[in-house]
């Protein structure tokens, strides 16, 4: 879907631009992104999360006014609830206090350039201080790309043929003009179209705008929070990916469950030469299933059965991906940062490498596994930060730092050496003398 991002006043990344385009602008389906420690990998994989939170704080609001109602009305309310709401789904001034670059007074500006069915668009959302100041949605509404509309504090510019019924397009202007700042357009649609009978929305605006906010709202993104932590969504064709481990299902979706233990035998058969077989163990109470993942590996020349919370963090991390990896063969964007934590970096390399072919939406990762470096995989999917001696960063595919491509080549050797940034140089550290400064005893 995304062919080019530009950002500006983004926490650590002041001005990037990240290219995900070859061959007169075709999207690449794979992007394989290196860098030191905190040169912004994971605030870069974090745009694409922000892109999705904007889209998301119109519901927000709705569910956390609900709540204050429900609790002004005397029923039963859990604070911790609203908590998790303002949290975990941020209005838009959480959104610009915990993205926007510190003590920058420029706008924070996030412009995604994509293609969806063929057509290319670009989204822009630009933010002040306080509000959303700035938003332009530009698609081919038939053959030519054109401006669906243009919204800033000056004035709203809106391509009428975005609507196909004129008393909705009526409707909805009073929402923008209630809501929008606080929040954007494509959010307040997306409000609607839960709010909204299935398929009201749908009928009353263009296909080709229901197309982009359908893609941008199903995107699968995976990125690292402090202190190991994660947050993330996950665009689900089938809801039992969501919890492969253990959960609860109706009884008439068992059939959904044996698939998925299908799909987890063949795969974990293939990564583990241990595990000879999974299952799910289930407990059937009248239209329920409550479910739970077990192993049955080989140890010391016997077959045991391991329950799902006592497997390793690299198991569990398998596990959590896997559902990422397969929604981009479905066809969707998936952003994933640092893919290789807790997973070996030969099993790392191997599944990049088996699904590359398998692809049909796209699939953007950062990464320190060096291996995928000595893959297969073409090097114009593969890309380094680089920072100059004045901190200014540029991320740009390993081939741009060659003259040609040459198939003998030793990218590993050669990004190792730092001919491609992306490594720490530092000097030898002297553990010694740190633990003699906190040797307080004179």
């Amino acid at each position: 879907m995304f062919t080019n991002i530009q950002i500006k006043n983004y926490k650590s990344l002041i001005d990037l631009e990240l290219d995900l385009t070859y061959k007169q602008g075709k999207m690449k389906p794979l992007a394989i992104i290196y860098g030191e420690n905190g040169v912004g990998k994971t605030n870069l994989a974090s745009v694409f999360f922000t892109l999705y939170e904007s889209l998301r704080t119109m519901t927000t609001r709705n569910q956390i006014q609900q709540l204050i109602n429900d609790r002004e009305n005397g029923e039963r309310f859990d604070e911790n609830i609203l908590q998790f709401f303002k949290e975990k789904l941020p209005d838009t001034e959480t959104i610009i206090k915990k993205c926007k670059t510190n003590n920058s007074n420029d706008n924070m500006v996030l412009s995604f350039a994509f293609d969806i069915l063929g057509s290319k668009g670009e989204y822009v959302i630009e933010y002040n201080s306080i509000k959303l100041v700035h938003e332009k949605l530009s698609y081919a509404l038939n053959k030519n790309k054109t401006v669906l509309y243009d919204i800033s504090d000056n004035g709203f510019k809106i391509n009428d043929k975005i609507f196909v019924d004129n008393d909705y397009a009526l409707e909805f202007r009073d929402l923008l003009n209630k809501y929008w700042g606080k929040h954007t357009l494509l959010s307040i649609l997306v409000s609607e179209i839960e709010d909204k009978v299935d398929g009201y929305v749908e009928k009353r605006i263009h296909n080709r705008l229901y197309n982009v906010i359908a893609r941008f709202i199903t995107m699968s993104i995976k990125v690292k929070t402090g202190y190991g932590g994660e947050r993330g969504t996950l665009g689900l064709t089938h809801e039992i990916l969501l919890d492969l481990d253990k959960g609860e299902i109706n009884i008439k979706d068992e059939d959904e469950l044996n698939r998925a233990e299908l799909l987890l035998n063949d795969f974990f058969s293939v990564a583990y030469s241990d595990i000879k077989e999974i299952y799910y163990r289930k407990v059937f109470s009248e239209d329920k299933i409550k479910y739970s993942l077990v192993f049955r590996k080989l140890m010391y020349d016997t077959v045991v059965d391991v329950d799902v919370d006592n497997e390793s963090t690299g198991t569990l991390r398998l596990l959590e991906i896997l559902p990422f990896l397969l929604m981009c063969v479905e066809g969707q964007t998936v952003i994933i940062d640092e893919i290789d934590m807790g997973i070996h970096d030969l099993l790392v390399s191997n599944m990049i490498g088996n699904i590359f072919d398998s692809i049909n939406g796209q699939l953007i990762i950062t990464t320190h596994n060096t291996m995928l470096l000595d893959s297969d995989i073409d090097p114009k999917y593969i890309y380094t930060f680089m920072v100059d001696e004045n901190a200014n960063k540029k991320i740009l595919p390993i081939i741009d730092y060659e003259d040609r491509v040459h198939p003998n080549l030793n990218y590993r050797n050669r990004y190792l050496k730092g001919m491609y940034g992306g490594v720490p140089m530092i000097g030898d550290i002297d553990f010694e003398a740190l633990c003699d400064l906190m040797n307080w005893e004179e």
